[in-house]
């Protein structure tokens, strides 16, 4: 299957390189390979309410590519969105940005320009332990009330792929979660968890990728965040307004994060309202584009396997084929493993996990539907604190504005697999956190043989 896992250039979803995980595996050990001569921290800013944290890995399509016909650099248009507003007396604007062949870069973001603090003309944007590291900097070095991080690359929700460069393309080249083209490497999901455990305690993540609003990435990092900002579609170029965002932080510095996550909702509704800008006043009307975007509280996280394994063993124990056959048909999905070519997500592997419970329960067993109640019941009142779907898939009719807020894995809706997707996985389902703690995985392999019992 030939250019499987390639996106549209508008869409910001990618795939990553073929390195073994292990949380002592080296690198990053020279961040800091240019210092520059700065202060440590701004005293006048030392009492800060927030700090923003931007780890930014452009070393890929994302610093100049095409949308809309449009050549966009998207990176560098982000950057001047945070210098518009900058470093305050209660927002510390921090980033550490990586351009292709320009290696990544820390800053200090103020008003009109930046503060250089170190250079590294090899840095690797896509290790892990680059981004603990500035964490780790940031939190020293100007301190602050609340933290927020921001991950903003391409993103795969909980695939970790394994690269090859196979000369047909048969293969995922160009994909993964801070991504970087010119090392192979990427962050993978058990990796995020790391980050918070040896970063320290974030009150926000934000995701500014792709996919990644899904159970299984945030069960990783659900004991490190007070709450979890992204979206289970796939997201535009364009990514946040970082003005807005600042502009947001410096009015309501002591917020409760419930507004926090009200403001991101806002604008994405807001945003998909008025449409993309080109030029000036003139934008492209956003109407027949799919998206989400939803606020996590991370505590809930730790009952959701409960509720997962509670409608799973009602939906195996009272053999519900029917219903499962059903839900994996109609239930909403999410961006296609190869969306030029699989319009009809015939290989589109996340599904909203409140909506494929309600679908399941259309046509299930009285226990299996209660149990199915009970986990929509916990993901509308408890997981998801506010969240909104957007506009229709028009060729599979999947209305996203029944999106529950969270994604999950599910079986493909392909009767024939691709053959080239059996190498494509660094990382085994069963090994993710959430598959330990519950009988999700396999619920989906049960899943698998009733939607293809040969």
């Amino acid at each position: 299957m030939r250019n499987i896992f390639i996106a549209a250039l508008l869409l910001a979803p990618g795939l990553a390189a073929a390195q073994g995980f292990g949380l002592d595996r080296a690198g990053a050990a020279d961040v800091k390979a240019v210092e520059v001569s700065v202060p440590a921290s701004d005293p006048e800013r030392a009492g800060a309410e927030w700090t923003m944290m931007v780890f930014m890995n452009a070393k890929n399509n994302l610093d100049d590519s095409l949308l809309y016909g449009i050549s966009g650099k998207w990176a560098q248009k982000d950057i001047k969105e945070m210098q518009k507003v900058g470093s305050t007396d209660k927002v510390n604007v921090l980033l550490e940005y990586g351009m292709s062949g320009q290696g990544s870069k820390r800053v200090v973001v103020n008003k009109d320009g930046e503060t250089l603090v170190s250079a590294d003309p090899n840095g690797d944007m896509g290790d892990y332990k680059r981004v603990i590291d500035f964490v780790k900097w940031a939190k020293a070095n100007h301190p602050a009330k609340r933290y927020m991080l921001v991950l903003w690359n391409h993103g795969l929700g909980w695939i970790d792929p394994v690269m090859h460069s196979p000369m047909d393309g048969s293969v995922p080249t160009q994909k993964g979660i801070l991504f970087d083209d010119e090392t192979k490497n990427y962050v993978r999901t058990r990796q995020l968890g790391e980050i918070l455990r040896q970063g320290g305690y974030v009150d926000v993540v934000v995701q500014n990728a792709c996919l990644q609003q899904m159970a299984e990435v945030l069960y990783e990092m659900k004991d490190g965040a007070g709450l979890f900002i992204g979206s289970e579609e796939t997201m535009l170029a364009y990514g946040f307004e970082y003005t807005k965002l600042l502009k947001f932080l410096n009015a309501e510095p002591a917020a409760p994060l419930n507004r926090v996550g009200e403001f991101f909702i806002e604008w994405e509704k807001d945003f998909f309202a008025h449409g993309a800008p080109i030029v000036g006043p003139v934008t492209i009307p956003l109407s027949a584009i799919a998206a989400t975007m939803s606020a996590v509280n991370p505590r809930p996280l730790n009952d959701l396997p409960a509720y997962l394994d509670a409608f799973a063993r009602a939906a195996m124990k009272n053999n519900e084929h029917e219903a499962a056959k059903y839900a994996i048909e109609n239930a909403v999905r999410f961006s296609s493993l190869d969306p030029k070519n699989d319009k009809t997500k015939q290989i589109a592997p996340y599904v909203d996990l409140y909506d494929f419970a309600a679908t399941f329960s259309k046509v299930s067993g009285f226990e299996t539907a209660q149990a199915a109640e009970r986990l929509m019941k916990f993901i509308k009142s408890k997981l998801v604190m506010n969240n909104v779907g957007l506009n229709k898939d028009g060729i599979n009719g999947y209305d996203y504005t029944k999106a529950g807020g969270i994604a999950i894995g599910m079986t493909m809706k392909a009767k024939k697999l691709p053959p080239a997707l059996g190498g494509l996985y660094e990382t085994k389902y069963g090994d993710l956190s959430l598959s330990k703690a519950s009988q999700w995985d396999e619920f989906v392999a049960w899943t698998d043989k009733v939607w293809r019992p040969e």
